[in-house]
């Protein structure tokens, strides 16, 4: 298998399945499981907008544009802009990030190489990746500081 195509395709499940093992292992289950329920809320609503902008604003992938890019797998079609996959790992990331600096540290490496290898595959653009990351940023920071503020009452 190719090095490229594992690091895009399939290291995303291995950065899912982390998620759960360090959960498992975790000696304060409680706090573990907080961090990563506010985690993955961010990452599930960055992914939404990312599709709703994806959705409202088609944009070609490389190997629809360049005649002679022969993508590494084929994914959707006028649907590059923002990166799903850099959006959804970014926000994880940056969310754990906040958190716990190590685990954030190693997820955001992960959701790195990922987005480097959609873009070595064919199927990104750089500003694709760029627009997922920023798009993480902003909703990762809106959810995990708008989660530490008390309720009023």
């Amino acid at each position: 298998m190719n090095l490229i195509y594992f690091t895009a395709v399939i290291l995303p499940w291995f950065l899912i399945a982390g998620l759960a093992i360090w959960l498992a292992l975790a000696k304060d289950k409680i706090k573990t499981g907080r961090q990563i329920a506010l985690a993955l809320s961010a990452a599930i609503i960055t992914w939404f907008i990312a599709s709703l902008v994806k959705y409202n604003f088609p944009s070609p992938r490389p190997f629809e544009v360049l005649p002679n890019l022969e993508p590494l797998f084929v994914t959707g079609r006028g649907d590059a802009f923002p990166s799903g996959h850099a959006a959804f790992f970014g926000a994880l990331a940056l969310a754990l990030f906040w958190q716990n600096r190590l685990a954030g540290l190693g997820f955001l490496l992960g959701a790195i190489l990922i987005s480097i290898a959609r873009i070595l595959a064919g199927v990104h653009w750089p500003v694709d990746i760029i627009a997922g990351f920023v798009l993480a940023l902003v909703i990762s920071s809106l959810v995990y500081w708008g989660g530490r503020r008390p309720a009023c009452r």
